[in-house]
């Protein structure tokens, strides 16, 4: 075994296996955190949104249609509708807070929430918005309607507080959750097994909504979630964490773990996936990521400006991401 200059300090001053157990770990640390990942491009266009307000949440329901929604905090909630693919964007306003989720169910019923309990629904794409004032002040961060008569929303602000309404016909809740924790992300994997997750939590109900347990698994401020099929689901979380399930959400195998000192912080918000091997995952400062292989590796899709990215949705070869000051990106892959 060769001994670097540097190292010769140690190994004369201090026992063998301390020096060589040094090494180890010095070694292990370095080929780790230079571990680069492939680099790959993807052609965008910017899309002229006609608002500078923050957007947060996108969704298409066919390569024509797609909605988005954001605004301003405690003033104005944004809603831009495209019926040509995002050439062109008509806004509306759609109350006076900030709106968080946006969903279109398999009916194509569109839901979308927001601060203080507001909830907007539409029975199809081309229908107007209707308000519905859910009872509880709340702020409500994610929405998901399995059909027109079982949905569940979810919500919670200051990482410490939460809340899960599910609704049931008529929009009347029919049972609501309280946690310690903040609550951002709501998916269904089929009519009754229902996943959400938050501020270093993530719960499971197959009831539809009326109960829930907590997985075992924690850490990270988990932000998004999406089921690409009934047993496949995949988590993302602020601190870089990216997470999968194939036996729906009865267990979670962590592929990227945020918490380890060795992984580089990457700020997740959003992940989207087109089936249960491609897909993709959005951030702060531009970051965007691409798997096609499940997660087990992923690419950095280069050159995208460095701003912060809310959401992304896919659809028909097809991406959107919406993030800060207006901003709409879309992609071809």
């Amino acid at each position: 075994m060769k001994i670097s200059i540097e190292n010769l300090a140690c190994y004369l001053s201090k026992p063998l296996f301390f020096c060589l157990q040094s090494s180890f770990i010095i070694g292990v640390f370095i080929t780790l955190s230079g571990c680069g990942k492939e680099k790959i491009t993807l052609n965008w266009t910017e899309l002229d949104s006609g608002t500078a307000h923050t957007l947060t949440s996108v969704y298409f329901t066919d390569a024509n249609h797609g909605h988005v929604v954001g605004g301003d905090t405690w003033f104005k909630g944004t809603y831009l509708q495209t019926t040509d693919g995002g050439e062109s964007w008509q806004m509306d306003t759609l109350g006076d807070k900030q709106l968080y989720g946006i969903h279109f169910n398999q009916n194509k019923n569109g839901h979308v929430v927001g601060i203080d309990g507001y909830l907007f629904k539409k029975d199809s794409p081309h229908a107007n918005w209707d308000f519905r004032k859910l009872p509880n002040w709340d702020i409500l961060r994610d929405v998901y309607f399995y059909d027109n008569d079982n949905g569940v929303v979810v919500g919670g602000v200051a990482f410490k507080f939460g809340v899960i309404m599910t609704i049931g016909q008529g929009y009347a809740p029919i049972a609501v959750d309280t946690f310690d924790n903040e609550i951002n992300a709501v998916c269904f994997s089929d009519e009754k097994t229902v996943h959400a997750a938050g501020y270093g939590i993530i719960l499971r109900s197959t009831d539809g909504g009326l109960h829930w347990s907590i997985s075992e698994t924690n850490g990270d401020f988990y932000r998004s979630m999406h089921f690409p099929t009934s047993t496949t689901g995949y988590i993302a979380g602020y601190s870089g964490s990216i997470l999968k399930t194939t036996n729906a959400g009865e267990s979670w195998n962590k592929l990227i773990d945020g918490d380890k000192i060795i992984v580089k912080n990457t700020p997740f918000r959003s992940v989207h996936f087109v089936n249960a091997e491609k897909g993709y995952l959005v951030g702060d400062r531009g970051t965007f990521w691409r798997t096609l292989d499940g997660g087990n590796n992923w690419q950095i899709v280069k050159d995208f400006p460095k701003v912060d990215f809310y959401d992304v949705h896919f659809i028909e070869n097809t991406g959107y991401i919406v993030g800060e000051n207006g901003r709409i990106f879309r992609f071809e892959d």
